[in-house]
C-alpha cells in the first residue's frame, strides 16, 4: 500500500529560515523507514508531500511518530 501525506514544515537544524533541504528530507525518510511495516518513505519538498510505502501499518500510529517528529501535516 502506499499513503501521501501533505506536510507544511519538516524540522531540520540545518535550514536557515525554514527553507527545506535534501537534509529535511533524508532525516524525515530515516525515521520512517526505521518504523515497522514501512518498506519505503520519500519526501519531495516541491511538492510538500511524503510518500510512504507500507505493508498495512496502523495509519494513526505513524501519523503520531510524524506529529511527535516534529512534522506538521497539512
Amino acid at each position: 500500500m502506499t499513503t501521501t501525506y501533505r506536510y507544511s514544515y519538516l524540522p531540520c537544524e540545518s535550514c536557515v529560515g525554514k527553507n527545506h533541504c535534501r537534509t529535511c528530507e533524508g532525516q524525515i525518510e530515516a525515521l520512517l523507514r526505521q518504523r515497522p511495516g514501512v518498506l519505503d518513505a520519500r519526501a519531495d519538498r516541491r511538492e510538500g508531500a511524503l510518500t510512504i510505502t507500507h505493508d498495512g501499518v496502523d495509519l494513526d500510529a505513524l501519523e503520531d511518530a510524524l506529529d511527535a517528529a516534529g512534522v506538521f501535516l497539512s
